[in-house]
Parts: structure tokens; sequence; C-alpha cells
């Protein structure tokens, strides 16, 4: 996604002989358009044209379109969240000796807690609550993925090992 950056030329009379700081008096509604436009652009909420639904008014963010970005984004880590962990699921089933720390299995039990707990507010429409719920989840999940003990185990190949514990 894009962003923008809004230019507001101030013109005075005297355009050579100025002296800042100087005090301006600018049209705030000419730039918080502009701004509330790149936002609404950014956040990915389409404008609703009037033939469309009721006649709504153009300033800020509705409260539906706060509903439908809360839903979206708690959905997008939810599934984030189901991905990292089924990655670390077959991550480790794949490497049979390696040992997980019990913070790492505690971050893992929470992460799943998190997702069930965030999935059981959604139907009980209480987003924001839900949301939290789900950011949660998905910075658990991460965090016990990306244990820097469990890194370390994946670039230490079987016969190193052997090599080492198992004397010439």
């Amino acid at each position: 996604r894009w962003g923008g950056v809004h230019i507001y030329n101030y013109i005075t009379e005297d355009s050579d002989n100025v002296k800042f700081p100087m005090k301006l008096d600018i049209d705030m509604e000419k730039v918080v358009g502009v701004w509330v436009g790149q936002i609404r652009s950014l956040l990915g909420i389409e404008e609703v044209t009037a033939y469309e639904t009721l006649p709504v008014p153009s300033v800020g963010i509705r409260e539906w379109e706060k509903d439908f970005q809360l839903r979206h984004r708690l959905l997008e880590n939810i599934l984030d969240s189901k991905s990292t962990l089924s990655s670390l699921s077959h991550l480790l089933s794949q490497i049979p000796n390696i040992v997980i720390r019990e913070d790492i299995g505690q971050m893992v039990v929470k992460a799943v807690e998190k997702v069930a707990t965030s999935s059981a507010l959604v139907e009980e429409a209480k987003l924001v609550e839900g949301y939290q719920a789900s950011r949660e989840a998905l910075e658990l999940s991460e965090t016990a993925f990306f244990d820097q003990s469990l890194l370390a185990l994946l670039y230490f190949p079987d016969d190193q090992k052997y090599a080492i514990y198992i004397p010439f």
C-alpha cells in the first residue's frame, strides 16, 4: 500500500520579504480532507457512494469500517498464528531428537488458547477483545517459532552430533 504527502504552499503578498517563523492561517479543512482520504486508502477502506447505501458523511472512519478492519486483521492474525503453529509442529516432527524447553511448550499452549479465545470473542461480537487475543496469539506463536534454542538445533545435523559425542 502507498501513502502520500500533502504540500501546502502558502503564498503571501509579501513573498520576497518573509521572515521566519511566521504565523500562518491554514485552511485545515482542505488538509484534513486529503489526509483522511489517504489514511482511508492506506487502511483499505473503499469509498462508499451515496447510491450504494444510505447517505453518509465523508468525515473520519465510520463505525462499520472500524468493525471491518478489526474483523479483517483479527482473521489475518488467527490464520497467521495457525500457520506458524502448524509450521512449528511440522518442523519439530522432522527433527526426531529435538528437546523443547518448557517455556516454549507453554507459549505454544497459550497461543492455541488465545486463538480459541479470539474465535469465541468474535462469535460474541466482542471485536476489540477478540482482536487483542489474536494479536497475543500471533506474538506467542511467532516467539515460540523463532526461539533461539530451536534455531540453533536446526543447523546442527545428526552426523555432526555423532562426530562430536563419539570419539574415534
